[in-house]
């Protein structure tokens, strides 16, 4: 399947790839184009279950006869490899196994049969490719597949902190021969106590033994399943409209991935441009103040914008896309210059300067910075163009008072000379 990396708003649904299958993929000599009639009524029932916006429909309806025969040829080979509660139910299963709550005596004997990072990318690649009715099969209220997906988002998320925290301690011990524990009050450090070297070693035998794989790939391709889901309307709305959607993906945030980070960003962008989506986002990044005791929010952002390991031009211009749309996409000027003002507390506006200068050949990512410029409120300026507007106010009035003693002062002579005559 073709895929893309764009974003478009059409009403309440947001595209964000396309899925026109590759022309010309199967052998064509098995296969017998039917007449033109046949052709069409065939092409109608395959586009139908893609769930394309209205333009690329129009599109795809203009395509030649030979092109629409290969697009039905190609979705025809579209089998489903397992049923939406294949996926749900391996999910679930994980999830038991990762809670360390839970002894392995009280869970399911049957253990998972492939690694959760295989499952991860097949349920991907099916809800990306599998027609519409498969993703509507697996959203419904009976599977309740985006539910289950958060859920591992989120113990995905747990299990990575976990297991970073204990890298870092058992590092630490191993080198000074004492233990030592993040700083909980630095910025990135979700709440919660930090594990044990005993229960570090535990948490690593249950992962392995229950088929978990590496918590950081896990996470990133519970993003790619929701940006999959996503592209639909209805799946799109169900992630909006969820009470923790938003929240488990803009956590994802500290993944150390700088693709990752970028695709993040693409799906909250995306979400601010429909309605309400802006005051969403901006919940969801309240939340990740308060879970990672960020001293001012969009500070964990901002630092690996302004100060990043190491230059990912995806992650640059998503992270400048990003905080263009945040900040500009508001109606309200006052509301856009105090988001305005919250970037640059944080070192934004000398950040620019600097990658202006240093990196001029990245055309997307200048692009982007100069469309943040153009859109910028001097606020310096407002208030002085304010000041000079109340001074010419007030220079108005005194002029329009003295006009009115002229004119008083012209009619009494003009009454004079009346009486005169």
């Amino acid at each position: 399947m073709k895929t893309g990396r764009y974003y478009r708003p059409n009403g309440k649904q947001v595209v964000l790839y396309d899925q026109i299958p590759n022309n010309g993929s199967f052998d064509k000599m098995n296969h017998v184009r039917p007449d033109d009639r046949t052709l069409e009524e065939l092409f109608q029932k395959t586009i139908a279950t893609m769930d394309l916006p209205p333009d690329k429909m129009k599109m795809l309806r203009d395509f030649p006869a030979e092109k629409k025969w290969d697009i039905i040829r190609d979705r025809d080979q579209v089998i489903a490899k397992h049923p939406p509660e294949y996926y749900i139910n391996g999910l679930q299963t994980y999830i038991r196994g990762a809670n360390l709550v839970e002894k392995a005596s009280t869970l399911k004997k049957k253990q998972p049969v492939e690694l959760s990072t295989q499952l991860l990318s097949s349920l991907e690649i099916s809800l990306r490719t599998n027609n519409i009715g498969w993703v509507h099969d697996y959203l419904n209220t009976t599977n309740k597949g985006l539910d289950v997906l958060l859920d591992y988002l989120k113990t995905s998320l747990e299990v990575m902190r976990e297991v970073e925290s204990s890298d870092e301690s058992m590092c630490s011990s191993a080198i000074n021969g004492n233990t030592h524990y993040p700083d909980e009050n630095s910025p990135g450090v979700s709440k919660g106590p930090t594990l044990s070297r005993s229960d570090a070693k535990r948490l690593h035998r249950k992962l392995k033994k229950y088929q978990i794989g590496e918590a950081t790939d896990d996470v990133r391709l519970c993003i790619m399943c929701l940006r999959a889901i996503m592209n639909n309307q209805n799946g799109f709305n169900l992630v909006i409209q969820h009470t923790s959607a938003l929240n488990y993906i803009t956590l994802s945030l500290q993944h150390k991935n700088y693709r990752c980070k970028a695709l993040i960003l693409e799906l909250l962008a995306a979400v601010c441009l429909v309605e309400l989506g802006h005051d969403v986002v901006l919940a969801a990044f309240d939340n990740f103040r308060i879970k990672c005791q960020e001293k001012h929010r969009f500070e964990i952002l901002m630092k690996s914008f302004t100060q990043p390991s190491e230059f990912n031009v995806d992650y640059m211009v998503a992270c400048m896309q990003f905080i263009n749309i945040i900040v500009h996409s508001v109606q309200d000027m006052n509301y856009r210059v105090y988001l305005q003002e919250e970037f640059k507390l944080l070192g934004l506006d000398e950040c620019l300067k600097k990658y202006l200068e240093i990196h001029s050949e990245c055309d997307l990512f200048i692009l982007q910075i100069h469309a943040f410029l153009d859109n910028y409120f001097d606020v310096g300026q407002l208030l002085e163009d304010s000041e000079t507007k109340q001074q010419a106010i007030g220079k108005v009035s005194e002029l329009e008072e003295q006009l009115a003693i002229t004119n008083e002062r012209i009619q009494e002579l003009e009454s004079g000379n009346s009486n005169k005559i």
